[in-house]
């Protein structure tokens, strides 16, 4: 394996935004595989006898090695779990990436359980993720201007969706970056494309819940003749979380019901949601009012009252679409970024907890010698 695109983008990108580590002794590959009891995935092994770990983008994430020259080192990340992850690698904001007893890569959620399938193999997420990252960065090494909102909080939808494209090329089998392409088409108003990148997310990540529920979002905003669609969509977001966060997707689901005019639906899903979590309607109230304190948290309110509404059986006048996430764009809700925090979950949102939003703009590091 010669790591071709690596090389190239190593060659190409201005310097200190990948700052790889020199060739790793094979001894050193072989004293971590007896120390941690497993053998590394041929990819990623073939990566340390050139690079022994790498630091992408001003440590936003930093790849682990062997060596004692390593940033960081693999034995230092812990041994495998109980699912056979091995963890290789860590971002700023407190997720991992490992790898699964198939050598695929997954992403886990700091502060929760959540895990996502980031890649097929290393290499290729190695590829994917530089090829997303690189579209933020001008010759000079700083983030490029035109890649953010006016407020520069987040990517623009334009280039989130060319980062998901480009890094798609490099490592199609990332239910990470499909979910996170059908975020960007939905904050371009591109509901039907949206829809068929969150169903391909699902497919390749089948024990997640998050690509259906953003599936059912995107079919919510078609309209009432989506609503049934978008009911059996959050049902088996539900079904796949379970417990508590479980409940809240039933109660979507019972939002969707409820536009869809099906009275049975309705009771079905607020039963699944109650049993689920007894004490949902206090928590949505606790919610709701906690936003209306907080003048920037208008949309939390809104959505927290259109579920109560849902919880209580019946749309008031005037209210006849579900409210969305994130500053109220009918168009936009965020998936996952490169070194943006996450927070554990919290109760209670009004919505579940969302995977923390791609298009924010990446808590990277400065340079030596940047003026950020």
């Amino acid at each position: 394996m010669f790591f071709d695109r690596f090389r190239e983008a190593l060659s190409r990108l201005p310097a200190g935004l990948l700052r790889p580590g020199p060739p790793a002794d094979a001894t050193a590959i072989t004293a971590a595989e007896a120390a941690l009891r497993v053998k590394l995935p041929p990819s990623f092994a073939a990566f340390l006898r050139s690079f022994d770990g790498i630091d992408l983008f001003h440590e936003a994430i930093v790849v682990a090695g062997v060596g004692p020259g390593a940033a960081r080192r693999l034995d230092q990340l812990g041994e495998p779990d109980e699912k056979g992850a091995l963890v290789f690698a860590e971002a700023l904001g407190g997720d991992r990436f490992a790898f699964d007893d198939h050598g695929r890569v997954l992403r886990l959620r700091g502060g929760s359980d959540e895990r996502w399938r980031a890649g097929g193999d290393f290499e290729r997420w190695l590829d994917g993720t530089i090829a997303h990252q690189r579209i933020l960065y001008g010759p000079d090494g700083e983030f490029s201007p035109d890649a953010f909102e006016p407020d520069g909080a987040e990517v623009v939808p334009v280039i989130a969706l060319r980062q998901t494209e480009r890094a798609l090329r490099a490592c199609d089998d990332s239910a990470e970056w499909h979910h996170e392409r059908g975020v960007a088409l939905r904050r371009l108003g591109r509901l039907v494309e949206a829809k068929e990148a969150f169903a391909r997310a699902a497919a390749l990540d089948p024990d997640n819940p998050w690509p259906r529920f953003d599936a059912g979002r995107a079919a919510l905003e078609l309209g009432p003749a989506s609503a049934r669609e978008a009911r059996l969509a959050f049902a088996e977001a539900a079904r796949l979380e379970g417990g508590v966060a479980g409940a809240r997707f039933w109660i979507w689901a019972a939002r969707a019901a409820l536009l869809a005019a099906d009275p049975q639906e309705v009771k079905a899903c607020r039963a699944q949601a109650l049993a689920g979590d007894p004490d949902l309607a206090s928590s949505l109230r606790r919610a709701r009012d906690a936003a209306r304190d907080d003048d920037d948290d208008a949309d939390a309110a809104g959505e927290a009252e259109a579920l109560l509404d849902a919880l209580e059986g019946a749309i008031p006048p005037g209210r006849a679409r579900l409210p969305v996430l994130n500053g109220g764009d009918v168009r936009g809700v965020s998936a996952t970024p490169l070194a943006a925090p996450t927070s554990a979950r919290q109760t209670p949102p009004p919505p579940p907890r969302r995977p923390r939003p791609a298009t924010q703009r990446p808590r990277a590091a400065p340079r030596r010698g940047s003026r950020r």
